[in-house]
């Protein structure tokens, strides 16, 4: 049986953020201390770990990807239906980790940044697109300039897309697309996971987290700073992975 009592303390790991719950210290009457309890709250930064898992899958997808092709050189069709179903799978989940670090990455600095009441609550009445208030936030954040901002929109519609048809799966049948480096039509899932699209969309995804977060404008908020400065450190194995394997973040 475990034990009923916890350890004392609390553990932490490396990069976990603690803060300190509104406490009081009073003197009563009697010259005597009174105070209330002091309450820790922990929180972790989930951008860097679902970079990584995104990572992960998208190696995944490019070994099963090679495997396709060799397939491919062989004519083989059962090698073929089998990498192309393990190609896509890890793809498709490379994907949405890949959009899943935006959105951390995007709750984090909405924390540090002052968003107009009106904008929120346009929003929430709007229903607007989850790529239109991540760009906005980032807009307003990293004091982005209008062209700056328009090319982060558009990377974020498209990354945001590919996720949507991730998580919202179309029942029933569908029209057939083509697998480019297959060269073959074949269900639009297959074609649209493919390695080459996952490989695109993280380094589109990694780009836009690891460049923002080292294009800090000077007028930005000190806290947003901070963070930034942290949350670099912590990315810069990341990219130096990315970047060993597929070149420069474009």
């Amino acid at each position: 049986m475990p034990n009923s009592k916890p350890d004392p303390g609390i553990f932490l790991v490396k990069g976990d953020t603690i803060s300190v719950m509104p406490f009081s210290i009073s003197v009563n009457k009697q010259g005597e201390i009174e105070n209330s309890p002091v309450v820790l709250h922990l929180g972790i930064d989930m951008t860097e770990y679902w970079l990584d898992i995104a990572y992960k899958h998208l190696l995944d997808t490019e070994s099963a990807h090679k495997r396709l092709m060799i397939a491919k050189s062989e004519k083989n069709d059962e090698k073929i239906a089998r990498n192309l179903k393990k190609e896509s799978i890890s793809g498709m989940q490379s994907m949405m980790a890949s959009c899943i670090a935006i959105d951390a990455y995007y709750a984090s600095i909405k924390e540090q940044v002052n968003i107009p009441k009106s904008t929120l609550e346009s929003w929430r009445e709007n229903n607007t697109a989850r790529y239109k208030q991540i760009s906005e936030v980032l807009r307003i954040g990293f004091r982005l300039k209008n062209s700056s901002n328009k090319n982060l929109r558009d990377v974020l519609k498209q990354n945001f897309n590919f996720r949507d048809k991730a998580v919202h799966p179309t029942p029933g049948t569908a029209a057939p697309l083509l697998h480019v480096e297959l060269n073959k039509v074949t269900d639009w899932r297959y074609a649209t996971f493919r390695f080459y699209n996952a490989k695109t969309i993280y380094g589109l995804s990694l780009s836009v987290i690891y460049k923002t977060s080292c294009s800090v404008d000077p007028k930005i908020a000190e806290n947003l700073k901070d963070f930034c400065n942290k949350l670099r450190s912590r990315l810069k194995p990341i990219e130096r992975k990315w970047k060993k394997r597929y070149g420069d973040l474009l």
